[in-house]
């Protein structure tokens, strides 16, 4: 049977639903005949959200994880951004090349687009059509709804630029994809926390805020991709032989966010 692109889906009751489309270590089976593909599998894309995992369930917040690495298939790229030109195809859906560089393909052998349009079909709809899912439950439950995703967007393109990066990127569409009640929820937990952060930086447009974000209707979306010194944090913890180490910042991030979309639905039923 084939495995969906997502991991079980953990349903919470409080009105936060956290996103990590790229915690996916998995490779499919058909692209292990090609050798680059090998190293990949298990492969750690985005450790703040690995950690996130276990945060989120501590919180009672739903989770949505992929099951994938996102050089198979990039669920925080729209599903029409199938480009296979030599500059798009390293950040697009479906990559040709790891964060390093390496070519995944060789030559006689490269990503084309039907393959493109089998792994759409195989694992990106079926991602978020769960998502879908939980966003209508938690709704009829909540009068508002906060959607967080963690992911590591410029982490995995090969141009990326580490050094010096801010703790904490925060991307909310302009605005447009949240209340900023809910924005300053975060940056003040990571304030609390001696973070460093930036609000609609680099991550400013990326898809799920844009394609989830409607406050309007009391769904809210924010993109958090984790970096410089904090990334370098959760990657030792993942890395540490004691498990029983937490990393308490998303306790605190999750919380935070808890109390401000309850605030927020006190504050509108007045």
């Amino acid at each position: 049977m084939q495995t969906p692109g997502y991991r079980p889906i953990i349903q919470g009751d409080a009105p936060v639903l956290v996103i990590t489309p790229h915690t996916g270590t998995a490779i499919p089976d058909d692209l292990l005949r090609h050798p680059a593909w090998l190293p990949v599998q298990g492969r750690v894309a985005d450790p703040a959200g690995m950690l996130l995992h276990e945060a989120a369930q501590r919180a009672d917040a739903t989770l949505v994880a992929a099951h994938y690495h996102p050089c198979v298939i990039d669920f925080n790229v729209a599903a029409d951004n199938r480009s296979l030109t030599p500059s798009l195809s390293r950040q697009g859906l479906c990559r040709t090349h790891t964060s390093r560089g390496e070519a995944l393909y060789e030559s006689g052998a490269e990503l084309n687009a039907d393959e493109v349009e089998a792994r759409v079909q195989r694992y990106w709809r079926p991602f978020h059509a769960r998502i879908d899912e939980q966003i209508e439950r938690l709704r009829a439950m909540h009068e508002n709804v906060v959607l967080l995703v963690s992911h590591a967007s410029f982490w995995l393109s090969p141009y990326r630029l580490q050094h010096g990066d801010l703790d904490y990127n925060i991307g909310s569409h302009r605005g447009e994809a949240c209340d900023r009640r809910l924005v300053s929820a975060l940056t003040d937990a990571a304030r609390a926390q001696g973070r460093s952060w930036v609000v609609n930086g680099k991550i400013a447009d990326c898809f799920a805020a844009q394609h989830y974000g409607r406050p309007d209707e009391g769904i809210h979306a924010i993109e958090v991709e984790v970096a410089g010194r904090w990334r370098a944090d959760c990657t030792a913890q993942l890395d540490s032989p004691t498990p029983e180490s937490t990393e308490p910042g998303f306790d605190a991030v999750l919380a935070a966010l808890d109390a401000a979309v309850r605030h927020l639905s006190r504050a509108r039923a007045v």
